[in-house]
Order: structure tokens, then sequence, then C-alpha cells
């Protein structure tokens, strides 16, 4: 479509078969079905077959792949053949777990879908991007991301960032005006706007002409189809200790076959067979799989909350978070701007009626409003609803309220002009729009330009220190006088007045010119009239109080990044407990854009350790400049953003969030995790689902890693006292394959643990495989071991052997020995299944309902076991025999022992983490370190 580009606009709408009033509804269902979804193709998917067979290269697999090759070259092909079957049946599992999670992250891409603004059937809409087709008119404003390719044919100081596509690190000029390729690609034209690049500064308006694969991006996407996405760290570390776990059970099963071979004088098939045994009780064989699905359904959960998390590893930050930085504006508050108060030169004009329903009343001192005050009154509101760029939505089928497309600031001064009646169609068809100055975060305002007969209007609005130093006039009683400093204190003082009720406050302006006087010779934002003030409200969540609070317990500190006034921010800060009552004057005080550019890097660092909570009338620069501050202290930092401004200071966080409702594309792209809700309060149940997500990780490897303890310690005894081998092989298989994948899986489902968010956050640098898990599962294992070896010792004894003696594997004896062994492990995993359910919490404290999936694993692992220790045909399989009620009874005080040795365990952690000595007593022995180092 390089010919679009030296077309005129009128030529541009007839090429592409469409009008400024943009399509019809029906011409744009049936372009739907000639051109198809504006999707691009998604990365090919690996075949099942490539799958299963990837699987077989797994860490895990190669174990006992090898170990299912020594067993066949051993002569024991029955053991052979089944190793064989359980990595069959793993590798299947891996498959089906791989499926589900991304069915689930699939599923959270389309349910957060993306819109456009376009122009169909003349008026203004969102439309999903997929919907797209050529010949759409499309809106394109500062921070949207550019849905399809198009050609522009109105721009008003537009800039798009093309770094997708061209590299260029620079925002570009764009413009409306036919240009000449000169033999380039119209990837370079400057009346084009591309799929994947994004508006940083201006507004324009352009019609599609390449949807989909058709598009540029979609010709380069297909280019990039067969590149394997990257691992994120918790994948990599999970990875890493697969890599080390492999490489112990290697070196651990090699020293056994050579004490087996060398200090025991087995033969060379007994050592085989004893070292494919020790080093099958070594391998978590489902560890990665089961932990990738169990973080895939652990942020299915979180999108429940309202939480989108982009990245997987974003979970594993977000329990260590220790700083949120927040916006005001839609977070903090509802995001429902609504026009309280107007001030016109010693009036106060009152607006009832909240949210963006167009009903109220004006009142001035309680009365309706006068003849005195209506002319400015109307005046003001003229030109803060042409000067406008967001469009009012009525109630309908799928939105039961009213609501607006665009700003919200923008939203709330257009409600109130048609509270007050104006019919703004009528106002722009009598003063068209020519010309438009788009508000930008460093201008902090907006400018349009409108035309009737001979006459120009220049309609300026925005924050009063960008709008105030361009007035030498103030019109006051419908006269237009001469700005003093006066009446520049008087504004000023309304203005603090205004932000200390915790209003926003905007200040409108004008100026009038005659045609002859053409606007592009001089600067149209100088020589205004000052007009008045309007003072907006976006009231606190009702639920950001307990939220702030919540934040606090957990030792999480809130910190107000705005563009807004101080005092309004302060004000809120106040209501929602960020700022408390009674609060000593440095956590009160307010640091200001201004204030930011005199003071060191050090200087904000001192600041924030004193309290101060708020910083005002930032720039996205100096935003910026703080969350690295906060970095480089060491402190992780969750910031929130919803413009294209904000975007660096997302990439900078260590938790970038952005808004689902009100975020641009350019914020969501950069961000770690989307709120769908916008709510600050489900940024902190984001932090709790982290820790949760993480804690519950860490429980599963530790139940997984205490049956890996007590599967070896049989082998370690038969080495070391000379027993006959108290465990089999295909029993440790049965275990790790079988009976215990549904309780770990059910483990990553727990709720948040009683207290979770009471605890300091947790330092980013801690390991997933921890010293403590190491510990844990390592006590836990011994303690099911003995109980699982006294009831095989005992059995074996009751049969009439002694210590030195061997027994025949096929006899009743032997196997009624080994069935303990193999009974006792699983029975105390099952107390161990119960036991980390908690971390320090006491499993009598837990409700027994809150996690039905711990009763399937239990269910799950009795029913198996029954199977393979009754059913005849198991019998033989697994090497087992039945039980009587007294070998049960013993088997149950297995379960009931680990239940109380956690139980221990807990006490003591919970006493240690309340008491005051222990950090006194590890103080004072840092002291004494100090002392013997600095005379040594």
């Amino acid at each position: 479509m390089e010919k679009v580009v030296g077309l005129g606009i009128e030529e541009v709408y007839e090429v592409l078969g469409t009008t400024p009033n943009g399509l019809s509804g029906d011409e744009a269902a049936r372009r739907l079905e000639i051109y198809g979804p504006n999707v691009l193709v998604e990365k090919k998917r690996e075949s099942p077959a490539y799958r299963f067979f990837k699987g077989f290269k797994d860490l895990f697999s190669i174990i006992l792949l090898s170990a299912s090759l020594l067993s066949f070259l051993s002569g024991m092909w029955q053991m052979s053949l089944v190793i064989l079957v359980v990595v069959f049946v793993n590798t299947v599992f891996s498959i089906f777990q791989e499926w589900r999670a991304e069915r689930a992250m699939e599923a959270l891409r389309h349910w957060v879908p993306e819109y456009a603004k376009v122009i169909r059937d003349g008026t203004l809409e969102k439309v999903l991007v997929e919907e797209l087709v050529p010949g759409d008119v499309i809106v394109l404003e500062e921070g949207d991301r550019v849905p399809a390719d198009a050609r522009l044919v109105e721009s008003f100081d537009l800039w798009t960032n093309n770094v997708p596509l061209t590299g260029e690190s620079e925002p570009q000029p764009r413009n409306s005006e036919p240009a000449t390729l000169n033999g380039s690609s119209y990837l370079y034209a400057p009346n084009i706007v591309l799929m994947s690049t994004s508006v940083v500064k201006g507004r324009g308006k352009a019609v599609v002409f390449a949807t989909g694969m058709n598009s540029r991006f979609g010709q380069v996407a297909g280019l990039t189809l067969e590149i394997k996405d990257p691992q994120s760290p918790l994948q990599r570390e999970i990875a890493l200790t697969a890599k080390h776990i492999f490489i112990i059970a290697m070196i651990v099963g090699g020293i056994f076959f050579l004490i087996s071979v060398f200090l025991l004088g087995a033969d060379i098939l007994t050592s085989t067979f004893f070292m494919i045994g020790v080093m099958v009780a070594c391998v978590p064989e489902a560890l990665q799989v089961t932990v990738s699905t169990a973080l895939a359904l652990s942020v299915m959960k979180m999108f429940k909350e309202n939480v989108l998390v982009k990245r997987l590893s974003s979970v594993q930050t977000l329990g260590s978070v220790t700083v949120i930085a927040t916006d005001k504006t839609g977070t903090i508050t509802t995001g429902e701007m609504t026009v309280r108060k107007i001030w016109i030169p010693d009036k106060i004009v009152e607006i009832s009626g909240v949210g963006y329903s167009p009903i109220g009343e004006f009142t001035v001192d309680g009365r309706p409003i006068g003849i005195d005050e209506a002319e400015e009154t109307e005046k003001l509101l003229e030109i803060s609803a042409l000067c406008n760029t967001a469009r009012l939505v009525p109630p309908s089928d799928r939105n039961p309220s009213w609501g607006v497309i665009g700003d919200t600031t923008d939203g709330a001064l257009l409600v109130a002009a048609l509270k007050y009646g104006l019919n703004i169609q009528n106002i722009l068809a009598r003063k068209p729009l020519i010309h438009i100055i788009p508000f930008t975060s460093e201008r902090k305002m907006m400018t349009t330009v409108h035309k009737t007969g001979d006459k120009i209007y220049i309609y300026t609005k925005g924050a009063p220190r960008s709008v105030l130093p361009l007035c030498d006039r103030i019109l006051i009683n419908g006269r237009i006088e001469k700005m003093t400093s006066e009446y520049l204190r008087v504004i000023e003082e309304r203005i603090s007045k205004l932000a200390g009720e915790g209003l926003r406050v905007i200040a409108v302006a004008y100026s009038e010119s005659r045609d002859g006087e053409s606007i592009k010779d001089k600067n149209i934002e100088s020589n205004l009239t000052f007009v008045g003030l309007a003072g907006m409200k976006d009231p606190p969540r009702p639920e950001i109080k307990e939220s702030i609070r919540i934040a606090k317990k957990a030792g999480i500190r809130t910190i107000i990044i705005t563009g807004d006034y101080g005092l309004t921010a302060q004000r809120i800060a106040q209501e929602v407990g960020i700022i408390e009552n009674g609060s000593d004057p440095e956590s009160r005080r307010v640091i200001t854009g201004i204030e930011l550019d005199n003071m060191s890097d050090q200087q904000i660092l001192e600041e924030i350790k004193k309290g101060c909570s708020i910083f005002a009338l930032v720039t996205p620069v100096q935003k910026l400049r703080i969350v690295k501050i906060l970095r480089e202290n060491g402190e992780i930092v969750a910031v929130t953003g919803d413009g294209a401004n904000d975007s660096p200071s997302l990439r900078e966080a260590d938790i970038g969030v952005a808004m689902g409702v009100s975020g641009t594309d350019i914020a969501r792209e950069a961000s770690d995790m989307v709120l769908l809700d916008d709510s600050f309060t489900s940024i902190v149940k984001a932090v709790e689902s982290g820790r949760t997500v993480y804690d519950n990780i860490r429980k599963y490897i530790t139940y997984v890693f205490t049956h890996n303890w007590a599967e070896l310690i049989p082998f370690v005894l038969y080495v070391v006292f000379g027993l006959p081998l108290p465990l089999l092989i295909i029993q440790v298989l049965a275990i790790d394959i079988g009976i215990d994948i549904i309780p770990s899986l059910a483990l990553s489902q727990e709720p948040p643990e009683k207290g979770i968010m009471e605890q300091a956050p947790r330092s980013v640098k801690e390991r997933l495989f921890s010293k403590g898990v190491f510990l844990r599962s390592l006590y836990l294992g011994i303690i099911i071991a003995a109980g699982a070896m006294f009831g095989c010792l005992e059995a074996w004894a009751s049969g009439g052997w002694v210590l030195g003696m061997q027994l025949d594997p096929h006899s009743t004896v032997y196997i009624k020995g080994v069935t303990m062994t193999f009974a006792g492990i699983v029975v105390g995993q099952m107390g161990n299944v119960l036991a980390c359910r908690t971390s320090k919490t006491s499993l009598l404290k837990t409700s027994l309902r809150s996690n039905k999936w711990i009763w399937v694993g239990l269910a799950s692992q009795m029913i198996i076991l029954i199977l393979m220790i009754y059913v005849p045909l198991m019998q033989n399989i697994f090497s087992t025999t039945a039980l009587g009620l007294n070998e049960w009874a013993y088997l149950a005080l297995i379960a009931c022992a680990v239940i109380f040795a956690e139980e221990v365990r807990k006490w003591f952690a919970r006493t240690f983490q309340k008491t005051s000595w222990l950090p006194k007593f590890n103080q004072k022995i840092s002291s004494i370190k100090e002392v013997v180092m600095k005379y040594t």
C-alpha cells in the first residue's frame, strides 16, 4: 500500500473505501469476513510427538532411562520394563500438565482484550483490536499502541516511538501531508503509523490499510515464530536445582556401587541393582513440571483477584516487595472524577451529583445560580467542554452506569458542562475545531483553536502552575481587566484552599483574535484571559484504608508519587492512613518537583528515611529518579503507572504495575503485572498471593524431598548394617510417580497461612530450596524412615530374623518387612502432607475445609496403597503382602509422630519469633566478634 503515502486526504478515503465518518457497522462486519481478524499468527506449537520425545531429555528421565538400561543389561528385564513404564507415564503426565498451564495462560490473554478507538457510523467508540479492518478510521492519543498499519489524515503535534520496527530510539514526528518515498519503504514515511509502534506525544486520526499478518509488524513477526521464549528466573532456579540433584544422584549412586562391590563383597548384579535403587531414591522425578503447573494455577487464582501476571518470575519477586510507589488518581481513588466546585473571581459555585451521570445542580451559597454568576460559569464550562478529548458513554446492557472514553479529568469537565445544560455539538458546529495542542505530561495543559466567521477562539485548560504564567488578563463580572499581583495572590490562595479540601484544581483561560492574525505566526498560548478554576474530586476507594493497614503490618511502605498538587495528595494520604493523625511533621512533609531538582540523591533518601511519603507535582523523569534511589538503597519497589510517561519507571521497578482500565497500551507493555480493576487493594492482594505461591512451592518441595530422604535412608542402613534390602526400587517409583503426586499438587493450592501478611518481606536473594527447606525435609524424612524401618525390622524379627542374617527375597517374612517399609513411608507422608500445610501455624488452628484438594490427595494415597497391598496382581508387581489391624495401627502412629514432631518445631519457631532475647543474643555475639577482630 505504498501508494497511499503520496495521496491527498480525500484520495486516501476514496482509495480505502471509507469516509471521515468511518465505516458502517455492516460494512465493517463484511470486511472482517474478507480480511479476517486483526491478529498475528501464534508461534508454532510443538507437536505432541516432539514434546513426548523431548521429555526423555529431562535430567531425571535420563537417570531413570540409565537405570532401566542397567537393569536390562543385568538380566532384570522385568525391572527394566517397569522403569520404562514409569518414564512413559511421567512424560505423558508432564505433557498434560504443560498443556494445562498453556491453556491457563492462553485464557488470561483472551480475558484481557485490547481495544482501539474507532469512528464508525460517525460515532467514536471502542472496538476490539482484533475486529479492526482496512478502511476503519482510528483515533490515536498519547500512550496508545497503534493497532494496525494506517495512513494519517489528521495530526496534532504527533510523535511516535518506532523502536519495535526500526530500532530508532528517538520518537519520530508524524503528519498527515502527502509524502514521497524516494525509493525507501513506507516504513519510514512520515504520514504512516505502523502496528506495534506507540504514540508518545500528540494526537491524530488515521485510516487503516493493513491488518494482522499483512501489516509490517505481522511480516516481521512471521520471521520470529520459531524463536524460543527465554526461561524465567524461577524456571532457571528449578532447572539448576534439578541439575544439582542429578549430579548428586549420580555421585551417590556411584559411591554406593563401589561400597557394595569392594566393602560388602557383593557381586556386580547385586551392586548394580543397589546403585539403581539409590539413584532413583535421590530423584524427585516430577519436580519441574509440578512446580511449573502449581505456578500457572496460582497465577490463575491471582487473576480471579483482578491481578494479571504477565511474567511468571514476578511471582517470585512479589513476596519481597518493601515499597509500593503509587499514583493517587484511580489507584488509591475511584478514578471517577467529579467537578465539585467552580471558582470564578470572588464566587464559589457548587455542583451536586457524583460519578459520570450528567445530572446535578449548580448553587451559590445554597441558592440556585444567579444571572451574575451564570455568564462566567457558562464561559468556563464551554471552554472546558471544547478544549476536551473525552466522550461520555451512556449506560448499556454491557455497562449499567455512565462511563467515559478518554481522560478522566476531561470526562469530569464534560459531565459538568452537560449538567449545566450546554449542547456541546451545537457549540462545536458554531465553533469548529481547526487546531489543537495536545496535553503532555511535561506541559500539563491543553489548547484548542476554534473558528467562527472571521473570529478565532483559543481555549486553554490545565494545571494552574502551567496556565497562570500565560495569563495577563482576568475576566471579572463580565469585564476583562489587567492581571495584577493582587489578583494573582487571590488566585493562589483559592488554589491552595481548594487543594487543601482534597480537590484537583484545573485553571481555565482563553483569548480571541481576528482571522487575519494567523495562528501559525504567533505563540497562541500567550496573552490569555484567566476565567476561573474547576475543583474536582476523586474520592478514595472504600477498601483502601484497610489495605494500607495490611501493607504496613506486612512491612511494606506506601509512597505517593503524583503530578497533582501536594495539598490534594496530602489530604488523600491522611484519609486513607498513609499519613497517620498525630504523626511527626517529617512524615507529613510534601516534597514538590521543584524541590526535587534542588536536592541530591542522598538528601532525597534521607527525607524518605525520615518518613516523607508524598512527592507532588512530579515529572516522569523525577519519578524515575525516585525509583532508582529506592532500588539503589536495597528496597524492592513496586511502581504503579497508567500513562506512556510512566513506562520508564515501570521498567526500572522490580515490579511494574500497570492499570488495566485506565492504563495506556505502552504502560501495560512495560509492566510485569496489570491490575484489572486499577485498585491499590489488588496490589496488596497480589503481594499476599505472591507470598502464598512462594510458600506453597516451598511446602511442595519440603514434602517431595521428605520422601526422598525417607527412601534413601533404608538403602544407607542396608549398606552400613548389612541388612536385607528394606525397600525395592519399584516401590520407590510407585511413591514418587504415583502415590505422592496428587498430595503434592494439593499443597500448591493452600490458602494464605495465617499471619503471612504480618511477616517482614522475604529477601529477594533467598533461594527457593533454602537451608531451612533442606533441614526441614531431612528432619521429617528421618522420622518417617525411622518409623518405617522399625516396622520392617519388627516384622522380620517376628519371623525369626536376626542382625547379620539374609532373607530369601521371595519369602513371606521378607515381603512383610518391605511392605511395612513401603507402607510406613506412604502413611508417614499422609501425616506429612497435613503437617506441611503450614510453616509456623499449628495444624490445630488450621481449617480442615480450607483446601479440599488435601482430602482428595489423602484419599488417593490410601486407595492406591490398599490396592497395592491387597490386590494379588499388584502384590506380584510391587512385592507386597496383606497387613493386619495391628500393623495398620502402628502405621497410623508414624503419621501421628510426623504431625507431633512438626507441631513441636512450629512451636519453637513461633516462640523464637515472638521473643526478643534471640535478636539481642545475636547482636551481642556480633559485638564480641567485632571486638575480637579489632584486637586480632
